[in-house]
């Protein structure tokens, strides 16, 4: 149980990270200076960590890239949306 706890601290904290930089490419609509690569490996290394929580039955880590799918989602839609 309390690695679990700390598995969901863990992931609020990651995804509080996240929540500044979606905010501010909603609001300036700029991307410019994130890179399209780097966005999609993430997504794909977030796809991965729900399919190996999925497997392993790892609720902290399920719970935390689904989030994380969504937010990152949101920022290559908007990059390929403001792209210039």
């Amino acid at each position: 149980m309390i690695a679990d706890i700390i598995g969901y601290i863990a992931g609020l904290v990651i995804i509080v990270s996240w929540i500044p930089q979606v905010v501010k490419s909603y609001k300036t609509k700029s991307v410019n200076d994130l890179s399209i690569m780097m966005v999609i490996l993430i997504l794909i290394g977030t796809v991965l960590w729900i399919s190996y929580a999925l497997l392993v039955k790892d609720k902290p880590v399920f719970a935390v890239n689904v989030v994380l799918t969504i937010l990152i989602s949101y920022i290559l839609y908007l990059k390929i949306k403001y792209e210039k």
